[in-house]
């Protein structure tokens, strides 16, 4: 019996010893050193997500609710420990369901809102496939398909102006009842006539257009046209995002907004509105006060300029493979989702900011070791920058955001492709190792 107490006693000092060097709080000799921030061990399942995502991308909305998958399939290639018994329905937060079958409830004004993305995520689409197109001839255009892409992009734009009409009209029926978020009603319906206009100069462009005179000039036309559009479509999704969470913030209602508008469709990560709803999940259960947290922002350098050289299509390509590598390099039980654009975030849970600052400059130093290739075989470069802080306990989720940008914002300004770490008080630039990420290049 005495030995069977000393045995016990002994493997609680050692898993004691094991949790302290794991979260960050190990001996000062180990913490000083980067390869003792190594001892974080890899997630069983970090490489599983990508193919658990594409598995729940083969099953339809219908068949899950139609209990047609049993639990089991669902869940035992991954481990969702981080959203415990909080989370009803894990499945639905990490299935990007198709845009055109959301059924969203006309109860809620936000949903004007979102009809509004709707109608720009089909515009998106099409200028993609047009965008694509052009840069497959380039060098080479002719008649035909410099005509037929510019009859394309007006119909683009025609058939998003009569949609976009369609929804702001609805929206402007509901600003009434917004009560003292009128304001913020006055400003989406300022973004919707922004957006109107430009696409309007679009069409007025086209139509005056000399297309016969010089088809490369034409070309290029096209795709700056087509460029101003992705800009300002861009730029007011953003906007109204924000605006649907601060609608439901203020009402009161961050918990009943539907699964289905949580993800990200092209990364197939949290958007910004399913990151902001388990943050609000978590404050409300006090996670951030009881378990220690860590977040990273992370932002593409010189995303537009990709974007404008090399086209959406390239674009979209590279953010979904930047997602994959975040994937592959945080635990399956961190939260990572696509916060704007080509930002990113993850919350690191459990570590110290030693091993967090570390696993951002895996990430940081895991892009920058990738050559893109596209389809002209041209060797695209990308890099990204990084503010980091620790989460407070006295943070509010506003206050969280306002410092990683901030710090984000420093990183950018000291020349990019590196990373900020913000301690509460100042901003220092995180000097760390090669730490001998893969070299290797992907078709995009």
């Amino acid at each position: 019996m005495v030995f069977l107490v000393l045995m016990i006693g002994v493997l609680n000092i050692c898993l004691g010893y094991v949790l302290a060097v794991h979260v960050g709080y190990g001996p000062p000799g180990l913490l000083e050193a980067w390869d003792a921030l190594g001892g974080r061990a890899e997630p069983v399942s970090n490489r599983e997500v990508g193919q658990f995502v594409d598995e729940m991308n083969a099953l339809s909305l219908d068949a899950m609710l139609d209990d047609e998958v049993e639990d089991d399939e669902l869940f035992d290639e991954i481990d969702l420990e981080a959203y415990e018994d909080d989370d009803d329905d894990v499945a639905d937060l990490l299935n990007p369901n198709s845009p055109e079958n959301w059924n969203l409830n006309e109860k809620y004004i936000e949903t004007s809102i979102l009809k509004l993305n709707l109608a720009m995520i089909k515009s998106g689409n099409r200028a993609t496939e047009i965008d694509t197109r052009l840069r497959a001839c380039q060098g080479e255009s002719d008649k035909e398909t410099i005509h037929d892409c510019c009859v394309k992009l007006k119909e683009d734009c025609e058939s998003y102006l009569t949609e976009q009409s369609e929804a702001a009209e609805k929206f402007s029926e509901r600003v009434g009842e917004m009560g003292e978020l009128a304001g913020l009603g006055a400003e989406i319906e300022m973004g919707n006539l922004e957006q109107s206009a430009q696409v309007e100069t679009t069409l007025s462009n086209l139509q005056h257009m000399d297309f016969e005179a010089d088809l490369e000039a034409a070309n290029h036309r096209l795709l700056a046209e087509i460029n101003m559009l992705r800009v300002a479509r861009h730029r007011k999704r953003d906007n109204q995002e924000e605006a649907f969470l601060a609608m439901a913030k203020y009402e009161n209602r961050m918990d009943v907004i539907v699964e289905q508008l949580y993800n990200d469709p092209l990364t197939n990560l949290r958007n910004r509105i399913g990151l902001e709803v388990t943050l609000w999940q978590w404050w409300k259960q006090k996670r951030h006060e009881s378990r220690q947290m860590n977040a990273v922002l992370f932002d593409i350098d010189g995303f537009g300029k990709i974007n404008e050289d090399y086209g959406s299509l390239v674009g979209d390509r590279i953010l979904y493979n930047f997602a994959d590598l975040l994937r592959e390099k945080v635990s399956s039980a961190d939260l990572l989702g696509r916060y704007a654009g080509q930002r990113f975030m993850v919350i690191v849970l459990d570590v110290g900011p030693r091993t967090a600052t570390k696993t951002a400059e895996t990430i940081r130093q895991g892009l920058e070791g990738i050559t893109f290739i596209n389809a002209k075989l041209e060797e695209i470069q990308a890099t990204v920058s990084a503010g980091l802080t620790e989460v407070k306990p006295e943070d509010t989720v506003e206050i969280l955001f306002e410092r990683l940008e901030k710090t984000l914002e420093e990183a950018k300004r000291d020349g990019a492709n590196r990373s900020f770490f913000h301690d509460g008080d100042e901003m220092t630039l995180v000097e760390s190792p090669n730490l001998g990420a893969e070299t290797r290049e992907i078709q995009v």
